[in-house]
């Protein structure tokens, strides 16, 4: 299956995560361009490094860098006339990482990594632009905040590996819905993962 086209759906929907978030921090047009790259394609960075793909695929084919910077901008500067509804940057968010799991996954099984590796790289890479965005913004990482994020993630590369013993080709649908209905619940119900006593 062509994975581009989701991978542009996720890189955008990350991206304008980034967008969002320099909003809610009043940063320039500058930085909330800066935020929506490093969301769309930092975890997808992340994991090409970790392989060894050479060049990184946004270097090869800047499709993506433009899409990225082209929904940033076109969130920042909307965000100007409409304001978005509470927690439009989680649910964003959300649909990013359901995308970018199912995506991962896919991609990284096809390149004949053990399974076990294929699930902690998609790891990596659905939620690194997520991490590398909220650093930029001077806020916690939500990976760290006890929100049910990794985990969503994690159950959803288990369901990709199921589906796809089950029934191959399923695998992409599995890990997206997986992952989508895990970060939906957290939000929706406010699970979240025990925290440090501090």
């Amino acid at each position: 299956m062509d994975l581009t086209p989701f991978s542009l759906i996720g890189t955008a929907v990350f991206a304008a995560s980034g967008a969002l978030a320099a909003d809610q921090k009043r940063f320039d047009i500058v930085g909330a361009l800066f935020l929506s790259v490093a969301a769309g394609l930092g975890g997808g960075t992340l994991v090409d490094l970790l392989i060894g793909h050479a060049p990184v695929r946004w270097v090869a084919d800047p499709t993506p860098l433009w899409i990225a910077a082209g929904a940033g901008a076109l969130v920042f500067v909307g965000v100007r006339y409409m304001r978005p509804p509470l927690k439009t940057l989680d649910w964003a968010d959300a649909a990013g990482l359901a995308v970018f799991a199912a995506t991962g996954m896919e991609r990284l099984t096809a390149a004949a990594l053990s399974p076990a590796m294929a699930v902690l790289l998609t790891c990596i890479g659905a939620c690194g632009g997520g991490i590398v965005r909220d650093v930029l913004a001077n806020r916690a990482p939500l990976v760290f905040s006890g929100e049910l994020y990794v985990t969503g993630v994690l159950l959803g590369g288990i369901a990709y590996l199921g589906a796809e013993a089950l029934a191959p080709g399923a695998g992409l649908w599995a890990a997206l819905v997986v992952t989508a209905v895990v970060r939906s619940a957290g939000l929706i119900f406010g699970l979240r993962l025990i925290h440090g006593r501090g």
